[in-house]
């Protein structure tokens, strides 16, 4: 991990030097190239060069069902390196490191596992930007474009799907619109066949719309993953977001078709036993801002059907709680957040899958998070 930082920001810093560093602070460096010291001083000296902040959240997390305890742990949920910055008028890059996940290489993306973000993107005039490295993949609804940091009890698709992968994404912007074309790897087992895994390639695309002056914004998305050479996987994602003063409200949507291990979810198949199975989500989220205090509350639906088999199984949940931000206005503190959530959910089983029993499981959330910046 601290090779792959020390790279990344020497590459930006010399990149940014060459084109920006005036020639009194060049001629303070003996060598052509510029120096380590050189790169330190003008970092410090140039603000919108680099900001590092660190993301963190720490949890009580208790999951509990009608026969046991699942979880009664406290628990690092999250804790980022953030790096981001602008190179040069136009030229942006950003990083985001999780120092909570070991940092194996993904051998496809030749990029660690832990790594969320490692790309630069450059802007084409007013309205294009370009977007190349390891990056968010851009599937629609507001849930999927939240920091997991601010995700307590998501659907299950959110926990599914792969978030991240090289590529490259070119967004137009007009009239308060956005539309983003993204190219990057069909990822295997997920979406590619084993035997096609090392030259499967996915394309995406997603509205993210500003209507009504942010009062109505989306976030629609369809996706298609390669699977071999004749077959693709559909993905159909709706994301809409009501803002009216101090209220929010988000209704999202997901459908697809995807491979995975069902052994993992539901024990009556052999493990490693790869099944094709079609997922659907829907969720309504509700948060109103109090200032210091910001209540909540959601529900989901989620439900994933066995397509070789006709087996299935739904989850249906609810999820209230409360953030509490003690520090509003403290320019260091302000992003210190305190939340309580108790979430319930029941999972249904049927067809093939109707002998299992269904049941509750409770949860509770309480714990801290805080975004600071370092640099």
């Amino acid at each position: 991990m601290k090779k792959t930082l020390a790279t990344f920001f020497l590459f930006v810093s010399i990149i940014s030097l060459k084109a920006q560093v005036p020639d009194s602070v060049k001629s303070a460096n003996t060598s052509t190239e510029p120096g380590i010291k050189t790169v330190v001083d003008y970092l410090l000296k140039n603000k919108e060069l680099i900001n590092i902040k660190l993301d963190t959240r720490f949890d009580y997390q208790g999951v509990f069902n009608e026969k046991e305890t699942e979880q009664n742990s406290l628990v690092t949920q999250t804790l980022k390196i953030v790096a981001d910055g602008q190179i040069t008028p136009g030229i942006r890059y950003m990083l985001r490191q999780r120092l909570n996940r070991p940092q194996t290489t993904l051998a496809r993306d030749n990029a660690g596992y832990a790594t969320d973000f490692a790309y630069l993107e450059f802007d084409a005039g007013k309205r294009w930007t370009f977007r190349v490295g390891r990056q968010f993949v851009i599937f629609g609804t507001f849930e999927y474009n939240y920091n997991p940091a601010d995700v307590y009890i998501p659907s299950m698709i959110y926990n599914d799907l792969e978030s991240y992968a090289t590529g490259l994404n070119v967004s137009y912007k007009v009239a308060k619109q956005v539309f983003n074309v993204q190219v990057v790897n069909s990822t295997a087992p997920q979406f590619a066949d084993k035997n096609y895994s090392n030259k499967a390639l996915a394309g995406l695309f997603l509205w993210e719309g500003d209507l009504f002056d942010g009062v109505v914004k989306t976030r629609y998305g369809l996706g298609l993953f390669q699977h071999d050479g004749s077959k693709y996987f559909g993905w159909y994602t709706l994301g809409n977001q009501l803002n009216i003063n101090k209220f929010s409200t988000n209704l999202d949507w997901y459908i697809g078709t995807r491979t995975m291990d069902f052994n993992s979810v539901v024990p009556i198949y052999n493990e490693g036993d790869l099944r094709e199975v079609r997922d659907q989500a829907a969720s309504v989220y509700m948060k109103y801002d109090l200032g210091k205090f910001q209540p909540i509350l959601r529900g989901t639906w989620s439900h994933r059907k066995d397509l070789q088999s006709g087996g299935s199984y739904s989850i249906t949940g609810i999820q209230g709680g409360l953030e509490y931000y003690p520090f509003k206005g403290n320019p260091l503190l302000e992003n210190l957040r305190l939340h309580a959530i108790y979430g319930y959910n029941n999972t249904d089983y049927s067809g093939d899958f109707k002998s299992l029993d269904s049941f509750d499981t409770n949860y509770v959330i309480v714990g801290m998070r805080w975004l600071f910046k370092i640099m």
